[in-house]
Parts: C-alpha cells; structure tokens; sequence
C-alpha cells in the first residue's frame, strides 16, 4: 500500500501544523526586528590596564627608566547595539591601552598620549570617549648612594622629661647607621641627609623603642615617591630612647662563680664612695635598691688579694653627677687560707679536638692548683676533687706544642674554690 502524499494545501489545512508553524515563524520575526532594529546604548568599561611597553623604545634606549608610579588604568564609553555593549558583555580584557613613548627623549615628568582599542579587529561597537587622554610618567636614569642617618627629634615640648629625670639626644641607641637611597638619578644626587624622625607627644618617664620613620631632604623634606630606601617605599628602623632618673644611690658588687655557701652568706666588702649622685637608666627594672658598679670572680679572691678598682665609665646603666671616676672595693678575706694541690690525668676532660686525649697533655705544664677557703674547709679538699676542662672545639692546634687555656673547678665544695687562671701544653703528633 502506497504512503499517503499530503499537499502544501493539506498542510495548511491542519490546524495544528498552523499553530506551529505561526510561532516559529513568529518567534524568527521578532528575532530579525530585535537585532536589525535594536536600541543604541552606552556603557562604561572601566580599569583598562595601560601598558608603557619599553623594550627597544626611545627612553630605554636612552637609559631611561620608569620611577613613581607604574600601573595605570583608564575607563572608556562605548557605543552600540544593547545585546553586544549593554550589561557585563564588555570587560576590560576585550581592550589594549597603550601609552606611547616615542617622544620621551629627556628625564623628567612626561605626558604619554593613551591609546585604546578592541582587541577583536570586528568589533560592531565603537569607543567614544576616554576618561583620560594622557597620563604622566616619570622618567630618569637609575642612580644609587649610602646617605647617614641622624635621629631628628618631632615634639611640641620644650622639655621632653619629668622632673628629676633627663634625656640626652646624644644618648639615642640606633643600629641603622646608614641607608641606601636607590632609584631617579636626579632626586637621588640631590639628597643630602636622611633624618629618623622620633615623634615625642608627652614627657618621659621610661627609656621607649619606638619605629621612626626614616625621612630624606635635600634642604627641605622630600615626598620620596621617586625614590626607594633599603629597597622599600617607607622604611621604619627601631630607635631607642634612654631615660635616666637623678637620685642618690647606695652601690655594691655582686659575685660570680660564688660557692653556694656564700651565695646567701657573701663575703663582706666595703665600697669607697659609697653613696653617689647618679642618674640611673629607666628600664623597667627596679631601680631603688643600690646601684651595681661591678662583678667580682670568686677566682680572683685570695688571702692576699681583696682590692679591686672598678671604673665608673664601665657601668652602662647609669651617669655619674657628682665627677665618680672610680671606685674602691675591699673585700674581707681574714679567716680565709690556701691549699695547693697536684692534678691528676684523670681529672682532664677535652672537648672537640679530634685524636686528642688526656695523654696529649703535659701535665706539668698546668702547675699546682690553689684553691682557697677557710682552714676547716680546706682539711677536706683533695686533688681527687679537681675537675679541668680543655674546650678544644673553636682551637685549631699546629704541630708539636699548643699552649690553649684550661677551667679548673672543685667538685663537690660548697665552701672553697679555685684561684687563679690554667693553662695547659698539648702535643700534637
């Protein structure tokens, strides 16, 4: 049986074909009108990057570099049927912003004419306006020099202390000594200071590390934006202020490498001056007890030996009003006595030093060894008790004899110690 051939005029007698047919070809008529007949719109594409290409330009042939500002952006409006510019259909990575170099010839600031353009070379939209048609660039040579630091004091007071307390700008601590200024060869030569500037907004009662800003001047302060210090934009260096409080002051030692029994029972002494006009540092430490101008090594204490002189210009912690250049130190060594005593090889114990033993050392060469105490303490130390360490791990010993330093202590003494420095010959085969 043959199929059934239906006729365009049956086609159209279908209802239901009509109906179809009618929306599709409805739907393709408002499809041409939309695009054919579709509103003109403008839109603002913004933050276009602006590319300054050097590479084989006029200024970098010239040896002229960019400084400041370096990333540029521009907006620009386009125009255009609504489906292709309306909206987000537009971004800045559909354009290429480039400034142009070609007259750029000398250092200095310079307007770089701004060009814009679809990257789709078919593109239907057209760009009417740009929200800049230059931008300024600085150009120079690069240039580079060490500038010293001076701390420079920022403060509406006229006093920058309390009462009874001072402050000296010449005491101001800083490791920074020095900065290099690196960048625009003409504001680079023209610099001549750099300043740490140390803002003081209330009087001081404490010594204060503060980050100060570090600031350079060719006469006047410059806005370094051309410029950079230690590489950075804006460099900060750590600036310490010393306080000190005036007062009168009791001083004393302390002891090291003290025998526990006379860690809480010390050895009596007297101090010449012993009051002075000082001003003490402002640390955060207690600072009304008595001054401390010295430590004393129970090493260098002997029957015969208790005066020791320590210079007022060593103590760190404090300045000396009163003209104390020095002071006196007698320490009470009645009832003390000494006992020598031969070491043995075995009380050696070496460190580092590869191959090398006890039987390297000469042991005459050490000597006796004093140790010092009271008579009835004494009467039970012996050589046994000795212990001498040779530390030989920073020492580099040469072939045949070395002579290095020795550490001698007593083992289990509470009351009695060593005196006096050791030294020892190693052979080296």
């Amino acid at each position: 049986m043959k199929a059934k051939k239906l006729s365009l005029r049956q086609l159209f007698s279908n209802t239901k074909f009509l109906v179809v047919f009618s929306i599709v070809v409805a739907f393709i008529f408002w499809i041409v009108v939309a695009l054919e007949y579709a509103p003109v719109v403008e839109n603002e594409i913004k933050d276009i990057p602006v590319k300054i290409d050097m590479n084989n330009s006029v200024p970098d042939k010239l040896g002229l570099q960019i400084f400041g500002q370096s990333d540029y952006t521009i907006n620009v409006t386009v125009r255009g049927n609504r489906y292709i510019v309306g909206g987000d259909l537009l971004t800045a990575d559909d354009f290429e912003a480039t400034a142009q170099t070609a007259y750029v010839d000398s250092a200095g600031k310079h307007s770089l004419v701004v060009k814009v353009t679809a990257k789709d070379a078919n593109a239907d939209y057209e760009i009417v306006s740009k929200s800049a048609d230059y931008i300024e660039v600085f150009f120079d040579k690069y240039a580079e020099k060490e500038v010293e630091v001076t701390p420079r004091i920022i403060s509406e007071l006229d006093d920058y202390t309390a009462d009874d307390y001072m402050f000296d700008k010449a005491d101001i601590i800083y490791d920074t000594k020095t900065v290099k200024v690196s960048g625009a060869q003409t504001e680079v030569n023209s610099i001549t200071a750099a300043y740490a500037d140390i803002p003081i907004e209330k009087k001081l009662t404490q010594s204060e590390t503060i980050d100060a800003s570090v600031v350079l001047s060719n006469g006047s302060d410059l806005d370094s934006k051309y410029v950079k210090i230690n590489g950075e934009s804006n460099l900060k260096i750590p600036v310490t202020l010393p306080v000190y409080k005036m007062q009168t002051s009791a001083v004393s030692v302390s002891f090291k490498n003290t025998p526990s029994d006379y860690i809480n029972s010390p050895l009596v002494y007297s101090i010449s001056p012993s009051r002075v006009r000082v001003a003490v540092l402002q640390n955060g430490s207690d600072t009304t007890n008595s001054l401390e101008i010295g430590s004393i090594d129970f090493t260098q204490i002997t029957p015969s030996n208790g005066s020791f002189t320590f210079l007022a210009s060593n103590v760190k912690t404090a300045k000396f009003l009163d003209g104390t250049s020095s002071f006196s130190v007698e320490v009470n060594t009645d009832g003390l006595s000494t006992k020598t005593l031969e070491p043995g090889i075995n009380s050696i114990m070496i460190t580092g030093g590869s191959g090398v033993s006890a039987g390297n050392v000469e042991l005459d060469s050490i000597g006796q060894i004093t140790v010092v105490g009271t008579q009835t303490a004494l009467k039970s130390v012996n050589a046994n008790m000795l212990e001498i360490s040779i530390n030989l791990t920073n020492i580099k010993l040469e072939e045949g004899e070395n002579s290095v330093p020795v550490t001698v202590t007593l083992k289990n003494s509470k009351n009695c110690w060593v005196s006096g420095s050791y030294t020892a010959v190693i052979i080296q085969n």
